[in-house]
């Protein structure tokens, strides 16, 4: 039976940590780890935490994907890999990015996105301005074939001779 004084600790120290923002249940068990609790004190920390509902990767996951997509206008992709590297499970991921991205279409966010920085790359040749733009999408997170439609709509409406 873990400590009864530990596991107060323990879940104080959560608990202040959560007060911020959401966080994963991958998120939570690390910090309590860098505070020092041994693992049995942090598993029945996680624990009481979840039946109180104080952790939920789900929500977590819609909460932290929505704010990344509203906010920064990232795509799929980049989304994603930020949940994953949460420790989010993969199935939650699919779940959440399949909703989301069913009420914010990738291709309007990329196309906000590469409007903004075109707005930034005025008075380059139009080969390097393409590429920067499609370097800046590939990091925001879009995949391949929403960079080129992008790219290709972005061109016809500047009327700018992109990769020519």
């Amino acid at each position: 039976m873990p400590d009864r004084e530990a596991l107060e600790t323990a879940k104080s120290q959560a608990l202040r940590y959560l007060a911020y923002r959401d966080r994963s249940e991958k998120e939570i068990n690390q910090y309590l780890g860098k505070k020092g609790h041994a693992p049995s004190i942090i598993q029945k920390t996680l624990q009481d935490l979840a039946k109180l509902n104080y952790i939920n990767d789900q929500r977590f996951a819609m909460e932290w994907g929505r704010s990344r997509i509203e906010g920064k206008k990232f795509g799929k992709e980049r989304v994603r890999h930020e949940l994953s590297a949460k420790g989010v499970a993969s199935h939650i991921i699919e779940t959440t990015l399949e909703s989301l991205y069913s009420s914010h279409s990738e291709r309007d966010l990329a196309q906000a996105c590469a409007s903004k920085k075109l707005a930034s790359l005025h008075g380059l040749e139009p080969k390097k301005k393409m590429r920067r733009l499609v370097q800046y999408l590939q990091r925001r997170g879009f995949s391949a074939d929403i960079i080129y439609e992008t790219t290709r709509l972005t061109g016809r409406q500047r009327d700018t001779p992109f990769g020519a």
